[in-house]
């Protein structure tokens, strides 16, 4: 490695671990505020905090590197080119392009080392931490017991409060519980107007005590014909206790799992996924086309084999069907038209929920696919803005040619929320499939790429971009225009009186 590359390497280093982990740090106290609540005054052990931060920590890697790699090129090239540095390397035959080159070679390295990092550390990251946020924040649910909120940490019931006080915050007002044991939605619901709630000495169960409220509980007849009553259950009480569980939350093992999510699936977890996902949907799909096919597809009676043996067999059935209307209902009686309108109203009602229904979960399973396509994508794409942004702070910094945490840092900022925001939006329109998840996840790279391209074009020609008199000269030019003109205007009107 020549002199040149040693040096320009080592002043690059230098900002960029700073940066980096000043980074890592400013979003991890993001976190740790937004989080507070579930962290705080649950009488875990101090290690599980540690633990759920570094694993956070790791998941904040993909944004905190390229704003890193921008602040700190920046700052690199406007150093050289405030100390004439850059100037004397010019001077000597040493272009900008054989400057960055040390710089390019180690963000392809950098941009590899994070798409392996993406790959493989930040999945399982990502599953660790989430695991035990979620756990942490359930240790002790009556301290997750939020007004306003519904509460569903106990598996099995929905609890909201209408507003906690008292010394200990374990007094609580309107009161309503929903009971799903029996996994069949929202037929038992409990309403109070007032409660305490409690732990048992021996944290096991957690107590809330119910005053003055009464419970509905909905009832399902076995008859058919009574089910369209909607008979239900009512009674009042003075006072009731309820009492959960605390078993699960009791377990000790806070790093115990229960489900992956897409972001915590590396990029061969993630086509797996999605091939199983297209293939349930399609096999949904397909059932969901033959079962209505089956059930309301209308053939006609010459196509059914049965029908023609019918009609070999009595030689009145074509005469009557030779008879029929083709209006279908006037084929019966009079009077059995209004049931029949009837029949017809309550199964095209019937089939326009089923549609409906069937619908929405297909809306649902292709988001879900979405989001899996587009974690997919983001792997790649994040690792590539890193030589993306590169490309931008770099000559930026070689026009700018300042130094220090002023003037870089106060750019870069104001470039990396442009990113951010675009890409965060443009992913967005990606989540509701409005557009493509490549679309979605590329095109703000694709759109600071060529501002990076310019920006290293006109820094390596010395070309001036931020002289404000280059971009007035125009407006100068028909400013000089008028004023010519009114000047000579003003010169025939006081020769006019001489003449």
């Amino acid at each position: 490695m020549k002199i040149i590359d040693r040096f320009v390497l080592k002043s690059f280093f230098r900002p960029f671990i700073i940066t980096f982990f000043v980074m890592i740090l400013f979003l991890l106290m993001q976190f740790v505020w937004k989080y507070i609540d579930d962290l705080v005054g649950r009488g875990v052990e101090w290690y599980y905090i540690a633990e759920l931060l570094f694993y956070t920590s790791a998941t904040l890697v993909p944004m905190a590197l390229p704003l890193a790699v921008l602040l700190s090129s920046i700052m690199v090239l406007g150093t050289l080119g405030e100390n004439n540095e850059l100037a004397a390397m010019k001077s000597s035959g040493l272009g900008l392009a054989r400057v960055m080159r040390p710089l390019f070679v180690f963000m392809i390295c950098l941009s590899v080392g994070a798409f392996l990092f993406a790959n493989y550390v930040i999945p399982i990251a990502n599953l660790r931490s989430e695991t035990l946020r979620r756990n942490i924040a359930n240790q002790k649910p009556a301290l997750s017991i939020r007004p306003g909120v519904f509460y569903k940490g106990i598996e099995g019931f929905s609890i909201k409060v209408g507003e906690k006080y008292g010394e200990n915050q374990n007094l609580l007002s309107d009161v309503i519980i929903y009971d799903h044991t029996q996994k069949r939605g929202n037929t038992k619901v409990i309403v109070a107007d007032s409660g305490k709630m409690q732990v048992t000495a021996n944290e096991q169960f957690l107590e809330i005590f119910l005053y003055d409220g009464h419970s509905y509980e909905d009832h399902n007849p076995s008859k058919a014909k009574d089910r369209d009553n909607k008979p239900f259950v009512k009674s009042n009480f003075q006072e009731s206790l309820i009492r959960f569980n605390l078993v699960d939350f009791q377990a000790g093992d806070l790093r115990k799992s229960s489900r992956k999510e897409f972001d915590m699936l590396n990029v061969r977890q993630l086509d797996e996924a999605v091939d199983s996902l297209n293939t349930l949907l399609v096999d949904l799909q397909s059932d969901f086309e033959k079962q209505m096919i089956d059930k309301y597809a209308y053939n006609d009676l010459k196509d059914i084999p049965e029908a023609e043996h019918i009609l070999a067999l009595d030689s009145s059935t074509s005469e009557t069907i030779s008879k029929l209307s083709d209006t279908l209902i006037n084929n019966f009686e009079a009077d059995m038209h209004a049931r029949i309108l009837q029949n017809s109203m309550r199964i095209a009602r019937s089939n326009k929920a089923y549609y409906s229904n069937a619908t929405a979960q297909y809306d649902w399973r292709k988001l879900v696919i979405t989001r899996h396509v587009l974690e997919w994508q983001k792997k790649f794409s994040v690792s590539f803005a890193i030589i993306v942004l590169f490309f931008v702070g770099a000559p930026l910094g070689a026009i700018i040619r300042k130094g220090g945490m002023g003037m870089p840092v106060v750019v870069s900022v104001f470039i990396f929320i442009v990113y951010h925001v675009t890409s965060f939006s443009f992913e967005k329109l990606g989540r509701f499939m409005y557009w493509t998840p490549f679309q979605a996840m590329w095109t703000a790279n694709f759109i600071l790429l060529p501002i990076g391209i310019w920006l290293t074009y006109k820094s390596a020609t010395d070309s001036v971009i931020f002289n404000i008199d280059l971009y007035m000269k125009p407006f100068q030019k028909i400013s000089n225009i008028f004023a010519k003109r009114k000047s000579t205007e003003a010169t025939r009107e006081n020769s006019a009186p001489q003449q």
